[in-house]
């Protein structure tokens, strides 16, 4: 009985892999050339502007001393934009340049090629969304996180492995003085 309920599940996962790879499959085909972009409209709600930013462009600017301008700023549109762009200002890979230089076989410069540490571009977009930082500073602490850890716990076995051949040493040696009496 459990063979076929399980024979069963697997067909069914099978059977929903293929479902949802025909139905993106045929998204795909539907699609509108992107070239065409005027943003992203769902249930009549702009996700995606024209610019291709999150953020409203007509947005009213955010001003502490006025607080009718606290409710109107999207936070979350920020945050996405500002976490997005600060993720580029470390590390942005210029994919489409890459393709067209594949295309006419040019060699593409490495500079305009790939982006590593913009700061100029990374404190304006903190200066625009600053709501941002907040992903980009966890994912940092995450990866730091992690990495300390392993340090750490590296250092640790180390100690205690040389901890272990000092007191074997030790031991060891204690014991030919005993046996040798001199």
């Amino acid at each position: 009985m459990i063979k076929v309920i399980n024979f069963l599940v697997y067909k069914m996962n099978k059977l929903l892999i293929l479902t949802l790879t025909i139905l993106a499959c045929y998204s795909s085909l539907i699609a509108e050339d992107s070239n065409n972009f005027d943003g992203l409209d769902i249930v009549g709600v702009k996700i995606i502007y024209d610019n291709g930013s999150w953020v409203n462009p007509n947005e009213v600017k955010f001003n502490s001393k006025m607080p009718k301008t606290w409710f109107k700023r999207g936070y979350f549109k920020h945050y996405l934009e500002g976490s997005s762009e600060l993720r580029k200002s470390v590390v942005d890979i210029n994919w489409k340049g890459f393709n067209e230089a594949a295309k006419a076989s040019k060699k593409i410069p490495l500079k305009d090629f790939i982006s590593i540490l913009n700061y100029k571009r990374a404190y304006n977009s903190i200066k625009k969304h600053p709501e941002g930082i907040i992903g980009t500073a966890t994912f940092a602490l995450n990866a730091t996180s992690e990495s300390v850890q392993k340090f750490y716990i590296i250092l640790k076995s180390s100690a205690r492995t040389f901890k272990l051949i000092s007191f074997g040493k030790k031991k060891y040696r204690d014991a030919k003085n005993k046996k040798s009496p001199n």
